[in-house]
């Protein structure tokens, strides 16, 4: 099976704005740095080709995140991965200084934002944010922000 993206069109203040959609292509490169697909080589994430191993994937994801479990590519899905990959991003940003973009999309430089976060919490560097990794880095962003406000010392 083929997929074919189509934009999503969003109100967003009276006014209509195009939210891109992914790729399956872009989709799989997205379940492979968050740990839900495992890489096989250069071409992992070129094919747009729904294969079992891919749907496999997606209803992982969408077990763990409460999602109807289709193994397909839905709406509901793109936006829960486009939000745990902006999170991700932005979080990178502010604990490693990535500078990343916030976007969408799990590139080479999210993945060495990845490994530079892993180093610092003495993680095996792979560049994958799986659940570990995504939890010690939401920690480390609730520790970030209690300090800014004052509640504790940073680093304690």
């Amino acid at each position: 099976m083929t997929i074919n993206p189509l934009p999503a069109i969003v109100p967003v203040f009276g006014d209509v704005i195009t939210v891109m959609t992914y790729s399956l292509g872009q989709f799989k490169a997205v379940l492979c740095g968050l740990g839900y697909l495992e890489s096989t080589g250069l071409n992992t994430h070129c094919s747009d080709t729904l294969d079992p191993s891919t749907q496999t994937a997606i209803r992982e994801f969408q077990g763990q995140h409460h999602l109807p479990l289709t193994g397909e590519l839905d709406t509901s899905t793109q936006e829960k991965a486009r939000q745990l990959v902006r999170n991700l991003q932005h979080s990178l940003n502010l604990i490693v200084g990535a500078q990343l973009p916030i976007n969408e999309f799990y590139g080479p430089r999210t993945a060495r934002a990845v490994m530079l976060f892993q180093k610092r919490q003495t993680l095996s560097p792979n560049g994958i944010a799986d659940l570990t990794t995504r939890r010690l880095l939401d920690e480390a962003v609730k520790q970030r922000l209690r300090y800014q406000v004052g509640c504790i010392p940073f680093g304690t």
